[in-house]
């Protein structure tokens, strides 16, 4: 039966390949709404500064709040009435595109990128991976070696490099000068890595992954003919949304210029808990900076319209989650079924949901299964929360 599956997995990649499958990128605008930090907070060139006026107010997480207001980003990206019903929505959006385009030069990097609207041809991916650990040497305890090689395995071709945190201070401080002190006070590793994978994106460009990510089938087929790929991952709380543990981006996306106003907006959240780090660096980051380049209102919601205009655009594309996020984290328990074969023949990488920067509390787990089986909706964001590691044994 294993390995009836394996071939399944390997014809599969074979039409993915040959762009014959549902799933190739273009056919992957999600028709769902997203809301600015998922369920949860909704309610409650190569320079380092962007010269583009592009687009609400988001609730800090619970056990602190944001030391700074939003009215800088507010100032910077005003909510405005896009018009987005009409298909044409957004006109800041194309001024934004020729001012990136024309910044490149030339065709803007040949012709494997997004066509856009207005004539010139986006930027592509390059075909490179990044990773990033704290040092050369991540641990076989907590990351399988197989997950990393199948990366590289099932994309021969695309460059691949491992990022150390040497590497990722010497990115900041040789390209990013003025974000440096920010960067070095986070007061946790995480928050630093989440920038960096940021940064790398906007200078070098690339698919960033998670060390916990294993992949299956070729990434080609979802990056050919986009600028910038991010992955939908369902969920609860702030795992339900566009995820940073894996995306793709040509180098020098205006996109990464709007995640830096956030970051810098969010650097003096005080870090109370995991979900201080979700909010101040990590996904929650990503997405608020979708809502600012869309303008969006306060409570506005992000509709099917508007993911095609900036496909159209800017050559971003969403995918659905059955493709890099099969598995949630709320029932990550299934994914070690993956190496047994269990996984959906459609997803093309998993997370294995490591999350080797939390104190794991099995109490604090518990009570959260607990909260969700009595119907609380926000049952993530109700408890203490886990502890964010300094420093851990590796």
């Amino acid at each position: 039966r294993r390995r009836c599956r394996r071939r399944r997995r390997r014809r599969l990649g074979q039409k993915l390949c040959a762009g014959a499958s549902v799933f190739v990128l273009g056919q992957l605008v999600l028709h769902r709404s997203m809301t600015a930090e998922g369920d949860a907070s909704s309610q409650a060139a190569t320079t380092d500064r962007p010269d583009h006026d592009s687009a609400a107010r988001v609730t800090p997480p619970a056990g602190g709040e944001a030391s700074g207001s939003t009215a800088d980003l507010d100032a910077l990206y005003p909510p405005e009435d896009g018009g987005w019903g009409d298909g044409g929505g957004g006109p800041w959006l194309d001024a934004i595109r020729d001012a990136w385009t024309a910044s490149l030069g030339g065709s803007g990097g040949g012709g494997r990128g997004g066509g856009g609207s207005g004539g010139r041809a986006l930027p592509p991916l390059p075909r490179l991976i990044h990773q990033t650990w704290k040092d050369a040497f991540p641990p076989r305890e907590l990351f399988a070696p197989r997950w990393r090689a199948s990366l590289q395995r099932v994309n021969p071709g695309w460059s691949y490099r491992l990022w150390t945190d040497a590497d990722n201070l010497e990115l900041v401080r040789s390209h990013y000068p003025s974000f440096l002190p920010l960067y070095q006070a986070y007061p946790s590793p995480i928050q630093r890595a989440d920038a960096a994978r940021y940064l790398l994106a906007h200078k070098h460009g690339g698919v960033y992954f998670d060390l916990d990510y294993e992949c299956f089938a070729p990434l080609e087929p979802l990056v050919a003919g986009a600028s910038l790929v991010l992955s939908y991952k369902e969920g609860s709380d702030f795992a339900k949304g566009a995820s940073n543990s894996v995306f793709g981006s040509a180098p020098s996306h205006p996109l990464w210029a709007v995640v830096l106003d956030v970051l810098r907006n969010r650097s003096r959240t005080p870090l109370s808990g995991h979900t201080a780090v979700l909010f101040s660096t990590g996904p929650a980051v990503l997405r608020e900076a979708l809502r600012r380049l869309l303008r969006l209102r306060p409570g506005e919601q992000i509709s099917a319209p508007m993911l095609t205009r900036l496909r159209e655009t800017l050559g971003i594309a969403v995918l659905d989650s059955a493709l890099l996020h099969p598995v949630t984290a709320e029932r990550r328990d299934l994914s070690k079924a993956s190496a047994e074969g269990e996984r959906p023949l459609s997803a093309v990488c998993t997370h294995h949901f490591v999350s080797s920067w939390v104190a794991h509390n099995s109490s604090a787990h518990a009570d959260t299964e607990r909260r969700r089986r009595e119907g609380h909706s926000h049952a993530a964001l109700e408890g203490a929360g886990l502890s964010v590691l300094q420093e851990n044994a590796w």
